[in-house]
């Protein structure tokens, strides 16, 4: 199993942060490792991709989750999928 952990500051401020499409802090702990991910919604993610694009010449993010919505449900809901995958794709939090 796994242990989803939203960041503190989400409390209260789930409909501002599904508006602003993304989310930084989620973290999901697995008995093997712990992964922490970055969430964005679809739209979201075009602006960020062409803005960073336009203006580095790249965009890369690790641990990146693409969702419908950021919402606790729809984060839930891709998580659980992950899981159902053993996290393939995903890299681990580097202990420090």
């Amino acid at each position: 199993m796994y242990d989803l952990q939203f960041p503190d500051y989400l409390a209260g401020y789930e409909s501002e942060t599904a508006a602003k499409g993304y989310l930084v802090g989620v973290r999901v702990v697995a008995p093997a490792a712990t992964y922490e991910l970055t969430v964005y919604d679809v739209a979201r993610l075009g602006e960020e991709v062409s803005g960073e694009v336009e203006s580095d010449g790249s965009f890369a993010v690790a641990n990146l989750l693409v969702v419908p919505r950021v919402t606790r449900v729809d984060i839930a809901r891709a998580v659980e999928r992950l899981f159902r995958s053993d996290f393939a794709g995903l890299m681990p939090r580097a202990e420090t």
